[in-house]
Parts: structure tokens; sequence; C-alpha cells
């Protein structure tokens, strides 16, 4: 659309990594898309690493090549098979039934150029150097305010906004949803060091009674260094960090500060633990870190940010697009709040696991990492937290268990040599199922068919059919006829309270 345009279907603010994917899958989906961003160039990359299911969801929309490219440029090992969970090693992601059994180190900046240009040539409008400056919602529609790289008024109107512009959210203050929680109780620090990497391994991690600290390359040159310092952690996040801080805890914690004199990047950040009781009011709906703020525990804070957006941006796409009901838009609020839930309370478990330094915490930390993390059971209970594997939107009331499950890749019968992540690049809904009579379905589901085999190991059914975000919408253990696939296909775009 034109940039100069000032109505759209959906316009978002903020261009960090959840509201570029909104922004994209929303304009995949034929909506009018404007970005609002205020930054007219890169900050410092916080996030480094991208876990496996966003790796899955960039895999369904053709861009993982870019991804894996990039990586490649920043640090030929990128590749991490073998994770952590609150600090403590030996989480087997190499065990993942997927494509993609690793976690993918590139910093935030890099991710957030391909996720811009992907959202580009989706069809959305990016405006950066815009600053939002409030809206006013009118039951109909939206009507934005902001201030252009000149100074200037600007005055937007949508059918839907999103706020994707952080902890610090103006949208969600002006909307008047609660931000509930506590403050920053204990900082830690992050040091991006002018030191090449002193390890052979992917990652370094050393822990005692004066504290932790994990390392890992980050870049050419670079080592990144995440501290916290037992006799530091009560400092407040607005003190500025020194290089001398760094060598002292460095010292206490791995007996040595390795030469290191220089650094890129310096920043103390807090434990703030934060989140919203709703995702949604009105014609408003907030998404990333403006739905929460707490400590990066074993770096999935991104990753469920950019989850959130595959969840919201196709819903805003369609309903906004006429394919589907404004209710559908109220679903990510139930599908994805007790995500963040989930996620809230994993994150104050792992902090309390990890940052007890009291003789009795080391040692409750060395009975975990050494007797319970290596029983597969619980292995695979940890590594599907942090992977996203382990979300579900599946309900006591579906019908197969499959119902509301992730969708991995497949291989398809027809089209012949094609996989499922090929045909989702350009497909909305799509129903699997086993060779049969052609099929006469509604415009919005692209048709294929796999082995009985394949759909029985993924999914235990003979069909499914699957959302554009990759979740199961609705499997059968028979093949179903076209009624009940369009029935079902109704039901997931125009959530039963709002059907005639």
């Amino acid at each position: 659309m034109s940039n100069s345009a000032t109505s759209a279907d959906v316009v978002v603010i903020g261009g960090g990594p959840a509201g570029l994917t909104v922004a994209a899958e929303a304009a995949r989906a034929g909506a009018r898309v404007i970005v609002v961003e205020r930054r007219t160039g890169d900050t410092h990359s916080r996030a480094g690493v991208i876990q496996p299911r966003v790796l899955e969801l960039f895999d369904a929309r053709g861009l993982m090549g870019r991804f894996r490219a990039a990586a490649q440029r920043w640090r030929p090992d990128f590749e991490v098979p073998r994770y952590i969970y609150a600090g403590l090693s030996g989480l087997r992601y190499d065990l993942l039934d997927s494509r993609f059994p690793y976690a993918l180190i590139l910093p935030q900046t890099t991710t957030e150029r391909l996720l811009a240009e992907w959202a580009v040539e989706q069809g959305a409008d990016l405006r950066r150097g815009v600053d939002y400056t409030g809206h006013t919602d009118t039951g109909d529609g939206v009507v934005v305010t902001a201030l252009d790289a000149d100074g200037g008024t600007l005055e937007l109107t949508a059918s839907y906004l999103v706020g994707a512009d952080g902890a610090r959210s103006l949208v969600r203050d002006t909307t008047g949803i609660p931000f509930e929680g506590r403050k920053t109780a204990m900082t830690a620090v992050a040091v991006d060091a002018d030191l090449p990497f002193p390890w052979e391994a992917s990652m370094r991690m050393k822990r005692n009674g004066h504290g932790w600290v994990l390392a890992y390359p980050f870049g050419r040159g670079i080592t990144r260094f995440i501290i916290v310092a037992e006799h530091r952690r009560n400092v407040h996040k607005t003190e500025p960090v020194t290089m001398e801080e760094v060598r002292e805890s460095l010292r206490l914690i791995f007996g040595s500060d390795f030469g290191v004199a220089s650094a890129r990047w310096l920043s103390r950040y807090g434990d703030a633990h934060r989140m919203v009781p709703g995702f949604r009011r009105g014609r408003v709906l907030l998404a990333g870190e403006a739905t929460r703020v707490h400590y990066p525990a074993s770096g999935i804070g991104m990753n469920y940010c950019i989850q959130d957006a595959f969840n919201l941006g196709w819903k805003l796409g369609w309903a906004a697009t006429g394919r589907a009901s404004d209710a559908l838009l109220d679903t990510y609020h139930d599908e994805r709040h007790p995500v963040l839930r989930a996620l809230m309370d994993d994150v104050a478990a792992q902090c309390a696991l990890h940052f007890d330094f009291s003789p009795a915490g080391m040692a409750l930390k060395d009975l975990v990492e050494r007797e319970l993390v290596p029983i597969p059971e619980v292995n695979a209970v940890l590594r599907n937290r942090l992977s996203g594997f382990g979300t579900s939107y599946h309900r006591d009331a579906d019908a197969h268990a499959a119902d509301g499950t992730r969708v991995s890749d497949f291989p398809l019968v027809s089209p012949a040599e094609a996989t499922y992540t090929r045909v989702a690049q350009d497909s909305g809904f799509v129903l699997a199922d086993v060779p049969g009579a052609p099929r006469s379905l509604p415009a919005g589901i692209t048709a294929v068919t796999a082995s009985a085999a394949d759909l029985a190991r993924s999914f235990g059914a003979a069909a499914v059919l699957i959302r554009p975000d990759a979740y199961v919408a609705r499997a059968w253990a028979e093949r179903p006829g076209d009624e009940e696939v369009a029935a079902a296909y109704g039901a997931a775009t125009r959530p039963e309270r709002e059907r005639a």
C-alpha cells in the first residue's frame, strides 16, 4: 500500500519482532497494514537466540534459508543442539522430533531486519521515525495520532490497532489495560566484550557461591557474557556497568577475567515480573513485550512474543478482510493468555532455582543437573517448555487428541515431492488427508494428500485441517466428508457465539 495512506485495516505500533510478525501475517492474509516505528536505526541486540518452534514457524513461511544464511555469516557454529534451563546444562534439543532440533544464535537486530523485509514483501507499510502519541477507539474503528519524522501531526484510521511497543507500552497505558505484578528485585549484567571466544564449545557456563556466568560467541571477535554476581545483584538497574565490575565478577566466578579490556555494549537489566490481565480491549490488541516483562530466563522471551504474533496476525488478517468474524480475535486471548501465565510461572521457577547461591542452593542445582535433568521424561518436559513444542490449544471438549496441537513438517503424496511447510508458504488453511474422491471445499482451504502412515505418525489421524499458524484446527480418525470439513473451517473462523 502507499506510504502516504492515512487509513488501513490494521495499524501496528512498534517495529520489533512481535510487531513485524503481526504485520507480515496480517498483510499476507490480505489486510492493509501500517507499521509505526519510532526508531530510525538499529539498537543493540538484546535477544540472541531463536528457539525451535519459532524456527518451524519461519520455515512455514519460507524464511529459514534467510535466517540460516544470516546466522552462518554471524558465527559458523550457529546451531546449539544442547541447551540450558535455569542456568543448568544438559537440555537435549537434539532429541526433538523436528527438522530444527537446535536453538539458533542470531542477534535480535538481524532478526528484526529479516522480519522487516518479510513484512514489506507481504505488503505492509513500514514507517520509521514516526512516534505514536495516542488513539481513540470509536467503537467501529480506531483513530491513531502520531508525530512524523519532521515533527508534524499525523492521523491514521484503522479497523484495529495493535500495541507492540514494548514493556513501557504507551498503547497499553492509553487503552487503560493494567500491568500487574512486581518491580525489579535483582539485576544482572550483559556484556558484549571485545574478546575472541576462549573455548571450543558453542557456549560455556560457570557457577559458584559468587554467582553465575554464561558465555558464548556473539559475532567474530566478540564474546557475550551474562553475569549474575551475588555481591552486585542488588545494584539498581540504572547504575552504569563498568569494565572493572565486569572483570571483578569474572575473576570471582570464572577465576579469570580473560584480559577483557573493552566492550561493544554493557547493560544492566532487572527481573521485574509483570503482565496484563487481558490481550484485548475493544478494537485494541496487545502483543509482544507490551503484554509482559520478566527476567530473560534461558533466552525465551522474544520467542514467545513471536509465537503470540503468529497467533494474532492471521486472525487479524482474516477478520479485517471479512473471511472471519470479529470474535475470532477473542481467541487470541483465549489461546495465548494461558500460555503467558504458564511462561511467567516457569520464569519464576527458573529464577528461584537459578539465583540461590547459598550452599543449599548450590547443592540443589548440582542435584537437579546431575540426577534429574538426564532423566528422559524430565528432559522432555523441560525442553518442550523452552522450545515452544509444549504449547497446545487443545481443549477438553475437542473431539480428537490432535485438535489444537502443533504441526511440524511432514511429507505429502500430492503435490508430488512436496511437504506441508512448502504448501503452507502459499496457503491459508490446509486440509491434509488420505487420497480419495475430489473435494469441493471453501476457498480458504488448500487440499493436499498424505499417506495414511505419515498422517498416523504425525497426528494419529486420517485427516487434519491445519490453521495458518501451523496448529491443528480439527482432526478426524476417518476421512471426513466435505460438509464436515466446511463445518470445521466455519468453527475455526467464526466462533460459535457469533455464528448464525
